[in-house]
């Protein structure tokens, strides 16, 4: 079996933990040791050799997802992670990575497709589903796991069974896209319908029989050879379209098995309530925390003491520079605040990882931004340039390699240069054991991250 992993998204749900450029599956919920994507992986790898997995990503989470991957210290190939040129939906990405696939094996494999930001609890038994869910994939449906309704839920589609496929499948009635709060308050109790989980098994030929007949663009796009080479131009075309809506929910030649494990796909922060459990007061208190008299809070926080006293029903979330105070009720809203937010704080923290290393937002103000820039050893900024600011970097520990205006020279500690707009520069640490340390501040009218001009990129970014 060959596994693939969804890890396309992006970080608004559950902001302030995560952000654009910091998406769901990168953090680590609290108390745990794992990322989510690391979590799916060794998930994924107790069922999957792990050359037979694939990762599919924004080309903007590339490094931050194999970096992530090889801090389990597992030998994984990293062309095996790949890059959409840009986000489209589920349908585009998984035939995507089915393409490549295609290439390398026969169309007898089977394959199974996974988010790669669910919480599930019983690793073991949804080995066991998984292993189920093989055998019927090799009769020839496709097969989706559902999931028995614990609440009323809106924000999941629903799935009405028919008539038994096998002891451990159900042929499909009808999909239902996340219905309004009455008609899910009447799908909850009937005992023939499931969530989504957006989990699906297949083999490699019906994926394609079944893509040609419901997605012909798509298909002839990908049936092409040497895709690759236009992929870049090409997929913008392409439709913008979930796997649900584009395939399974076209296709007769599916079934669904009902997945009987706690699983959640952490869409909201009232989530957490559904996998930590709660005090005498009905709190979940993830952080240093101070409380007298609430009921029913959950508290996450990983730097500062939070106080709370007498609330009830709210969700605090605070992070180094960001802090979200919002009413349960109120939970799927965290989308329309972000929406509103127009700082930076929507795309980053203000430590940001980049390929190169890391820096950290010391300080911003109207005109000028403070960094604190760490090059890891033997690693190198692009060859670059600015329209919109100036900068002054002054050296505080190592020697710092600098390019500017086609000349290279070095910056020792307590020295400083000054680059003005419009001026390529790049810099460098050539030590290959100690991290370069230097403090940034940029002038200017616009200081956002993507007033980069990118010359030479040793890491492949535009």
């Amino acid at each position: 079996m060959i596994s693939i992993i969804l890890a396309g998204g992006a970080g608004i749900r559950l902001w302030p933990l995560s952000r654009k450029f910091w998406p769901k599956f990168l953090i680590k919920l609290p108390y745990e040791k794992y990322t989510l994507l690391q979590k799916t992986f060794l998930r994924v790898k107790s069922f999957t050799d792990v050359e037979k997995i694939f990762v599919v990503v924004n080309k903007e989470h590339k490094f931050l997802v194999k970096e992530n991957i090889q801090d389990l210290g597992i030998k994984f190939p990293i062309e095996n992670i790949l890059a959409e040129p840009e986000i489209k939906n589920t349908l585009p990405a998984v035939t995507f990575v089915c393409s490549v696939i295609k290439e390398k094996y026969s169309s007898e494999e089977i394959i199974s497709v996974f988010p790669s930001d669910h919480f599930i609890k019983d690793e073991k038994k949804f080995a066991r589903f998984i292993k189920k869910a093989v055998n019927i994939a090799k009769k020839g449906p496709i097969v989706l796991f559902g999931i028995k309704p614990t609440r009323v839920e809106t924000g999941y589609g629903h799935i009405e069974t028919n008539e038994k496929f096998d002891e451990d499948s159900f042929y499909i009635k009808r999909f239902i896209e996340k219905p309004d709060f009455e008609t899910a308050k009447s799908l909850s109790v009937l005992d023939n319908v499931y969530w989504n989980s957006g989990i699906f098994v297949f083999s490699l030929k019906t994926f394609f029989e079944e893509l040609k007949i419901y997605q012909p663009e798509i298909y002839k796009f990908f049936l092409e050879k040497n895709f690759e080479t236009k992929l870049e131009k090409i997929y913008s075309q392409l439709p913008n379209i979930p796997i649900d809506k584009g395939l399974i929910e076209k296709t007769k030649n599916v079934v669904v098995i009902p997945l009987g494990i706690l699983w959640d796909d952490l869409g909201s922060w009232a989530a957490i309530e559904r996998i930590y459990q709660k005090d005498n007061q009905g709190n979940i208190i993830l952080a240093k925390n101070v409380d007298i008299g609430s009921k029913n809070i959950i508290v996450v926080g990983d730097r500062r003491v939070v106080a709370t006293c007498g609330l009830e029903d709210v969700i605090v979330v605070d992070t180094e520079d960001a802090l979200l105070v919002i009413n349960k009720n109120f939970d799927q809203k965290v989308k329309d605040i972000v929406e509103k937010i127009s700082d930076e704080t929507v795309l980053y923290h203000k430590t940001v990882q980049r390929p190169w290393g890391f820096y950290t937002v010391l300080k911003q103000e109207k005109g000028y931004k403070v960094k604190l820039i760490n090059v890891l050893p033997n690693k190198k900024l692009s060859l670059q340039k600015h329209k919109k600011r100036a900068e002054q970097w002054f050296v505080v520990k190592g020697v710092a390699k600098i390019t500017c205006n086609n000349k290279v020279f070095y910056l020792k500690q307590n020295e400083t240069l000054r680059i003005e707009k419009n001026t390529p520069h790049r810099l460098e640490n050539p030590s290959s054991k100690n991290i370069l340390e230097i403090i940034e501040v940029a002038y200017g009218s616009y200081l956002g991250e993507d007033d980069i001009i990118r010359l030479e990129d040793d890491f492949g970014r535009k």
